[in-house]
């Protein structure tokens, strides 16, 4: 896909914030949960959201990435998602954003990869609070004792399922079979599952939560089932000769 403005696909994704915004206003939603796709579907929702409630929620960003990058440091719209919410960046995406998230709103659970944007400008003087993978792992009281400095009357959660440890969940992106054991040992090791879902649960406990994405699901196998059983005799095509683009294995 071609690059516009230093986006890939930008004017499409622009389009579909927007219809995505215009489905969300003419129903007028107490709740969202929102099953992507990537974090860039969480625009819209979020946003308005933030703005039902006047500000007063809090956004737990729980995540192996910040996504807080700007076009002119990476070309993929999904990075820039969090940045566009705290009103930084491509200036069309950030004008779908009615009222901007303060830092001091937003919380990092499970952070441990591409640092780096939160360090650019104007990034570094919001001071966004994080917590890691480590100190979770016992138990939740980092998160919940930031909830209870905010007191937000509701909150929202982003889950990215990439903050996952890839050895225990693989239907991500990154986790392609012929690259697999490679990345495995590159990138830092995420959460496990059961600690995601303990602090989400801890989280849902004490504060209403209105908002919940989930997002970056990349099921590898069920693709290649899918085309496997599409090209087997009395299921599929047996003349079928076509493999998916990216099974290069």
């Amino acid at each position: 896909m071609e690059k516009e403005d230093g986006i890939v696909a930008r004017n499409t994704l622009l389009q579909q914030a927007r219809s995505a915004k215009g489905l969300i206003h003419k129903h007028n939603p107490e709740r969202i949960v929102v099953l992507g796709g990537d974090c860039s579907v969480e625009l819209a929702p979020f946003a308005y959201l933030n703005e039902k409630y006047n500000g007063d929620t809090a956004l737990l960003w729980v995540d192996a990435h910040p996504d807080v990058s700007i076009p002119e440091d990476f070309e993929h719209h999904h990075a820039h998602v969090l940045a566009n919410l705290l009103g930084v960046g491509d200036r069309e995406f950030v004008a779908e954003v009615p009222r901007f998230f303060n830092p001091e709103q937003v919380l990092f659970v499970g952070l441990n990869d591409m640092l780096e944007p939160l360090n650019s400008e104007p990034l570094r003087h919001m001071k966004l609070a994080r917590v890691g993978p480590d100190e979770i792992k016992q138990d939740s009281s980092r998160v919940l004792q930031w909830l209870e400095e905010r007191k937000p009357s509701k909150i929202m959660i982003h889950f990215d399922l990439d903050v996952l440890d890839m050895k225990e969940f693989r239907s991500l992106l990154v986790a392609y079979p012929g690259t697999y054991e490679e990345y495995k040992k590159r990138f830092p090791q995420g959460s496990s599952m059961e600690t995601i879902i303990r602090v989400l649960q801890d989280a849902a406990k004490s504060y209403e939560v209105v908002g919940l994405g989930i997002t970056e699901h990349f099921p590898w196998d069920s693709l290649f089932l899918q085309n496997m059983l599409s090209r087997l005799p009395l299921i599929g095509d047996i003349h079928n000769k076509e493999r998916l683009a990216f099974n290069n294995l």
